[in-house]
């Protein structure tokens, strides 16, 4: 298995390799963020490893069962909803060669130390100051570290197990759902009633002696017994078979995604939902209304669009929503609760800015070279992609607003129309931004993942850029109304700014077509060009 590893690892280096003479200020830019938030953890590793050997074993014993209880939900769920897997296995292209599949598992399973590295370094400061702690003995602190391979073989059988979920349309929108139901939930217990309710709860789980957490505190502070040892053994035993289990029915199972209408799309056997999405054809002429009714069916046929859009449209009411919990402060409307709507609004607008404003020939990939080969200017093609953006992000404004009214948020008809012209304004210059981007730095996007980020450094750091500056123009107009204390002010300003948004609109839209056609070729070659052995997620 070693060899296998080292061959893998030696033609990830490679790749890896090929692309640094390419690397940017970009690339340079966005890795400082990487070291800013690791940096937290380090300084918390550092924390435990000063102060764990001042407390008294007692505590510790109290204590880091919780600690062990909170690595273990970070680890599990937070790459559940940032939808990051870490580094894994391109099983589809490796299984061409002789790799044993307990070596492709053994592989799988240390990658996983990648989607949540944090919390390695948060273990080895605890181990650090348990080593240091002059009452514990000196072999005790050396169990903390079966926590890792518990974690590590339970994260890799949950991934696969959502990832095969994932590749059946049926479940992929419930997985979602589940998704999101984790991701506010610790919102929910801050800023509700819940949380509190919860604690009790939380701490008998914490402290529950046939759980691994428990056995692994026990026997890491040096009161071993014969149950924490079985225990910890069962755990392990049953993580190691669920993982191996899930990544033997993963490695084998068909997870090639058919665009096309077939009995599990949702559109094949209902006439009526086909015909409803023909209505572009009614009021655009052909030939955009035929490209916009194109675009329109195929975003709602692939699996990545249609979760983010269900987020953009729920996860972002839903996220949110606590916020109008004010428990010190009940008959105070603070500016979230005040301006939910437009807020509310643009993160929505966020999330489907990359799959669907800023890389707009992503999920064309190689299919992208029709449109220079068809007798439609790609003028149209690009206007039908825009038309589709705009209309999905009506949509999501209208899905915001009733949901807003279902929970009871407090609506009025400035919040509307702020939600509106925030709305627009963000969207003309991300449209804008996006058709130079699309040309400059195309990259093919998998519809069928929608597990993995597939955005690289370069275009993060523009997401960012975009995201900052799109936001600081929406920032104005609200400054505009608290400086002059007046509603008229703000929509002034949001009225201006689309205008203004409209000039750059054409020009940047006049710039990308002219770059898209003096450079077909290496933009259809950007657009197919596919993944390298391992892939982060």
């Amino acid at each position: 298995m070693w060899q296998q590893v080292r061959a893998i690892v030696w033609a990830q280096f490679r790749i890896t390799r090929n692309h640094l003479p390419r690397t940017t200020v970009a690339s340079a830019l966005l890795s400082l963020l990487p070291l800013l938030w690791y940096g937290i953890y380090v300084g918390l590793a550092i924390f435990a490893a000063v102060r764990l050997p001042a407390v008294a074993v007692s505590e510790l014993r109290s204590l880091l069962p919780l600690g062990l209880l909170s690595v273990f939900l970070f680890w599990q769920i937070l790459p559940l909803f940032t939808m990051s897997s870490g580094w894994s296995l391109q099983l589809r292209k490796i299984r061409a060669y002789p790799v044993r599949d307990s070596g492709l598992f053994g592989i799988e399973v240390l990658l996983r130390a990648t989607s949540a590295p944090e919390m390695i370094i948060v273990l080895a400061g605890a181990f650090a100051g348990l080593l240091r702690h002059p009452f514990i003995p000196v072999w005790a602190p050396f169990c903390l570290v079966l926590f890792i391979p518990f974690n590590l073989f339970l994260q890799l059988a949950v991934r696969d197990m959502v990832l095969y979920a994932f590749q059946r349309n049926r479940f992929r929108e419930l997985f979602a759902i589940v998704v999101i139901c984790l991701a506010i939930l610790p919102q929910f217990l801050v800023r509700t009633p819940l949380g509190h309710r919860m604690r009790p709860y939380f701490f008998a789980a914490a402290r529950g002696s046939l759980t691994p957490w428990h056995a692994v505190s026990s026997l890491s502070t040096g009161a071993a017994s014969v149950l924490d040892v079985a225990v910890i053994a069962i755990w392990m035993w049953a993580a190691y078979a669920f993982a191996r289990w899930q990544f033997h029915r993963s490695l084998y199972a068909d997870d090639s995604f058919r665009p096309a209408a077939t009995a599990d799309s949702g559109l094949a056997g209902k006439p009526r939902a086909v015909r409803l999405l023909e209505w572009p054809g009614q009021f655009f002429k052909d030939p955009l209304g035929a490209l916009l009714q194109k675009e329109i069916q195929c975003l709602l046929r692939m699996p990545r669009f249609r979760v983010l859009f269900g987020m953009a449209c729920v996860f972002s009411v839903v996220v949110f929503f606590p916020f109008n919990f004010r428990e010190s402060a009940p008959h105070e409307i603070g500016f979230i609760r005040n301006n939910f709507l437009p807020i509310v609004d643009l993160y929505g607008v966020l999330l489907l800015s990359d799959v669907l404003l800023l890389n707009i020939f992503g999920l064309d990939r190689r299919a992208a070279q029709i449109y220079f080969v068809v007798p439609i200017p790609l003028k149209l093609a690009v206007r039908a992609k825009n038309v589709a953006a705009a209309i999905f992000i009506g949509m999501q404004f209208l899905a915001v607003l009733i949901l807003a009214i279902i929970f009871r948020v407090a609506v009025n008809p400035l919040s509307i129309a702020t939600g509106i012209g925030a709305s627009a304004v963000v969207t003309v210059y991300l449209i804008a931004v996006g058709n130079l981007t699309s040309v400059r730095m195309a990259r093919p996007i998998d519809p069928a993942q929608t597990f993995k980020k597939q955005a690289g450094a370069k275009m993060q750091l523009w997401l960012i850029g975009c995201s900052l500056g799109t936001y600081l123009l929406a920032g104005f107009a609200f400054l505009a109304q608290w400086a002059f204390r007046s509603d008229a002010a703000l929509l002034g300003i949001l009225l201006l700014e689309f205008v203004i948004g409209v000039i750059v609109y054409k020009i940047a839209t006049d710039s990308a077509l002219a770059h898209g056609l003096r450079n077909r070729e290496q933009l259809v070659d950007a657009l197919s060009k596919g993944a390298s052995p391992i892939s982060a997620g």
